[in-house]
């Protein structure tokens, strides 16, 4: 992948280059006098109980239970009664919860801004990029012969912040460097001690501490350096200059329920100590080893092989690539390079906000709210598709580590606060969450409708649950079941156990109250509460069964018993549409952002294309169960009512960037390839505007991640465990897509690794390396017999073997076994009859 290009002349927050190592993050841009250093941390969020004492993350206090869960009884049998109650019902503000000291992620911590002592006017050859295969940003211009260059990186292993400033011609770097915070600015403590910046300051809102410390290195016996200020150091005559930043706040999830501020002081000082004794280059080659292993074990490419390492060269830079692609008027290679760079970016930007020991990505990303510390976006973790979204591309794309953060977030925050909100809200056992969070675990119910109706939704835990059990198909690790995942799982099922009620109608297990996402009244049982309940729950059995123990044995056959009555969810409503409620309440027509009952199709696996129809059987509620391809003709319907994700669909402007890639890639997962890429295209068109690929929109960050999700959806997909297609979008994929091309680095359900070549819209090669299990592989090769111009010869053997493996052929579907650590090549050669 060539390295993202654009150029600049000011700073702005849309055109700096974002950089990070998962706890901390910085934007870096500036011009030729001057670079601007903003510095985030995750951390730095109002709230909390240090700024409302009697802070229970959205809970009641016990003496106040009884009320709320005597009001949640009243609204479930005005339901049962009503069947359903308008969001402006009186009595509904009843079960509403407490969201004093919610706070919000303010993200900036201060910025270093380095200035140069000299203006330079008669600058050639500028040129500002980030490597996506290195993780590296820099800066390069000439001044006459006189070349200068900036490297700038965060390393997650030394836990720092790189800046180097060099020129090859001797005593050229003359720079000034100085270092503020926009926080408690007339209290702030700065210091200025051989070379070394710092700042200790507080939020004003909740007193939470605030530090960076930046350490400033020199090369070159003859320079200058001047302590000119508390806040700044200037710096003459040196052949090269190097920063070392580290910034952080007192916020600690280990610090859980009370928070306490600890001072990090110590822990930065240790990390530059640590990174100013070690020799440059050293630190630069553990960043590209850790950075470099990360980024390098997926591609996608589109094009001729012999061209720039594999996809299409690229001549224009970044900014010219957005504002053509917008206009319609770039050319088709370098369309295509920019779709696959989407592609890189997104997890260029996983990697870079979400490692072990950080928090995991806000629905926002913590860069969002960085170039004004006062902005009106609140930044939190949307837990009824953002957050979830921000990791729909990682363990597909081979970057499971990225998930850690997000596990750690449910196990140490979530779940022990979660449980008061089930016991103190519902009298329940287990835990849950609601729509939205924070650092300090909220975990309750908000306290206001205005947000689109979304202040409740306890099955953001059903759903964030699915990245529990995603984390362990993809790496096959049993203990991480057995000791992490199953834990939470069998909480958030026990919650479900304890408070769903029974249909009147026909004794089926529903939600109640129920509300489906931003949209329509509250109700029982709406498609995407059942369809999280029940993926849930199976799965729950699932993991119970393998790690089973006698204590448990009452706990299964509870589940079990529940799971025989429980609606599913998917059920085909008047107009052959997905109903989003168990009643049939649907508008055709109506344009939402949100897919709530498509949940199923993406990124739930309970709706799937599949070559042969089962018959029809009974639902829990007595009802006949649809077939498989109703369910996906009926989800289909309802992409269609609510906007299929096109340019001429959104003349209201409700669509959003994450809107737009859930329906790419919902639209994707049904096959519909030419429906997923008008979809892309209209995020590309709309939501893509500013150099650094950030849409103005910073909610959209978000959509990022489900346009790479979308373009790898279309490729090649894994369902459910044992099943590879590959192609089955072939159809309607753009011509410049199917021509040439290729996969590398897929992971499948059952953490094989899967590397498909494809010609002319047919499949040649795929090759599937077995690397933690042996088993089954159902490969679909939708290309097979695409045209039925000719015959195709196939063959399977295993790598560095010529001897061939038996496989099945049913249709396109070729059946073999794979044995754990070996590789399996697929060829498929067209033989002309």
């Amino acid at each position: 992948m060539a390295p993202a290009r654009y150029r600049g002349t000011t700073f702005s927050f849309f055109n700096g280059i974002l950089i990070g190592n998962g706890r901390t993050q910085t934007v870096f841009g500036g011009a030729v006098n001057y670079e601007r250093l903003i510095l985030s941390e995750e951390s730095c969020w109002t709230g909390g109980p240090h700024e409302y004492s009697s802070y229970w993350g959205g809970n009641v206090p016990k003496d106040q239970a009884g009320p709320k869960q005597e009001a949640l009884a009243r609204v479930q049998q005005a339901l049962a009664e009503k069947r359903i109650l308008k969001p402006s019902v009186p009595f509904l503000k009843d079960v509403m919860g407490d969201e004093e000291g919610f706070g919000r992620q303010v993200g900036v911590v201060g910025e270093i801004v380095v200035e140069e002592v000299d203006l330079r006017e008669s600058v050639w050859g500028y040129r500002r990029e980030v490597d996506l295969e290195r993780g590296i940003a820099r800066v390069q211009y000439s001044v006459g012969k006189t070349l200068y260059s900036r490297e700038q990186f965060c390393s997650y292993p030394d836990a720092v912040c790189i800046l180097r400033i060099q020129s090859p011609t001797p005593r050229s770097i003359n720079i000034r460097v100085s270092l503020s915070t926009p926080h408690s600015t007339t209290t702030a403590e700065y210091t200025n001690i051989h070379n070394r910046l710092g700042f200790k300051s507080h939020l004003d809102s909740n007193n939470l501490t605030i530090e960076a410390q930046v350490a400033v290195t020199t090369e070159g016996a003859t320079g200058i350096s001047l302590a000119t200020s508390p806040q700044q150091i200037v710096l003459l005559g040196f052949d090269a200059v190097t920063l070392y930043y580290t910034f952080g706040t007192g916020w600690t999830a280990s610090a859980f329920p009370e928070f306490t501020n600890l001072d990090p002081h110590e822990r930065l000082v240790g990390v530059l100590d640590k990174a100013v004794i070690g020799w440059y280059g050293d630190l630069v080659a553990k960043h590209l080893s850790d950075y470099g292993e990360l980024f390098s074990r997926f591609r996608v490419e589109f094009g001729d092989a012999s061209q720039d390492q594999g996809t299409v060269r690229n001549t224009l830079t970044t900014d010219q690539l957005v504002a053509r692609s917008a206009r319609g008027t770039l050319p088709a290679d370098e369309e295509t390079y920019l779709e696959t760079l989407l592609v890189q970016y997104s997890r260029y930007l996983l990697i870079a906000s979400s490692r072990p020991g950080s928090l995991p990505v806000t629905g926002n990303g913590i860069w969002a709210s960085n170039d004004n510390i006062h902005a009106s976006i609140s930044s939190k973790f949307g837990m009824n598709v953002e957050l979830q979204m921000q990791y729909w591309m990682a363990e597909t794309t081979d970057l499971g580590e990225t998930v850690t953060p997000l596990i750690d977030y449910m196990e140490q925050l979530l779940q022990p606060r979660g449980q008061d909100t089930a016991s103190l809200f519902y009298k329940a056992r287990g835990w849950t969450t609601h729509p939205f969070s924070n650092i300090w675990a909220h975990t309750g119910p908000l306290s206001d409708t205005s947000a689109k109706n979304t202040f409740y939704f306890p099955a953001a835990a059903a759903w964030l649950c699915q990245h529990l059990w995603d984390r362990y198909v993809y790496s096959q690790d049993d203990k991480f079941l057995k000791d992490r995942a199953y834990k939470l799982m069998k909480g958030a099922s026990l919650f479900w156990m304890d408070t769903l009620v029974k249909d009147r109608g026909n004794g089926s297990l529903l939600s109640s109250p129920s509300q489906s996402p931003g949209h329509g009244p509250f109700t029982e049982g709406s498609a995407l509460d059942q369809q999280l309940v029940f993926q849930l729950w199976n799965r729950t059995l699932e993991a119970a069964i393998s790690v089973v123990n006698e204590k448990d044995k009452a706990f299964v056959q509870e589940l079990t018993g529940k799971l025989a009555n429980l609606s599913s969810g998917l059920k085909v409503g008047s107009w052959g549409q997905l109903q989003e409620w168990h009643l049939d309440l649907d508008e055709p027509g109506e344009r939402i952002a949100h897919l709530g009952p498509l949940y199923a199709v993406y990124p739930g696996d309970q709706i799937y294309q599949q070559e042969q129809q089962q018959g029809p059987g009974m639902q829990a509620d007595g009802e006949e169960e649809p077939t498989m391809q109703e369910l996906v003709e009926a989800a289909k319907v309802s992409l269609r009512s609510r906007g299929a994700g096109s340019l001429s669909d959104d003349g209201n402007g409700y669509e959003q960037g994450w809107s737009r890639t859930w329906r790419a890639v919902t639209w994707a997962r049904v096959n519909d390839g030419h429906q997923a890429y008008q979809a892309l295209y209209t995020f590309k068109r709309q939501n893509l505007v500013s150099p650094n690929l950030v849409p103005l929109s910073l909610s959209d960050l978000s959509g990022h991640v489900g346009f790479g999700a979308a373009v790898i959806e279309m490729i090649v997909q894994s369902p459910r465990s044992g099943d590879v297609n590959v192609l089955t979008c072939f159809e309607g994929l753009p011509e410049r897509w199917a021509k040439q091309g290729r996969v590398n680095g897929y992971r499948t359900r059952d953490g094989h690794v899967v590397g498909v070549e494809w010609k002319d819209r047919r499949v040649e090669s795929v090759e599937v390396y077995a690397a933690l299990r042996k088993g089954l592989v159902n490969l679909r090769v939708a290309t097979l017999m695409a045209d039925g111009k000719g015959v195709e010869a196939i063959t399977v053997v295993m790598k560095g073997s010529k001897k061939p493996v038996p496989f099945v052929k049913d249709g396109d579907i070729l059946r073999f076994t794979v044995n754990k650590g070996s590789t399996y090549l697929v060829s498929v050669d067209q033989v002309e009859q």
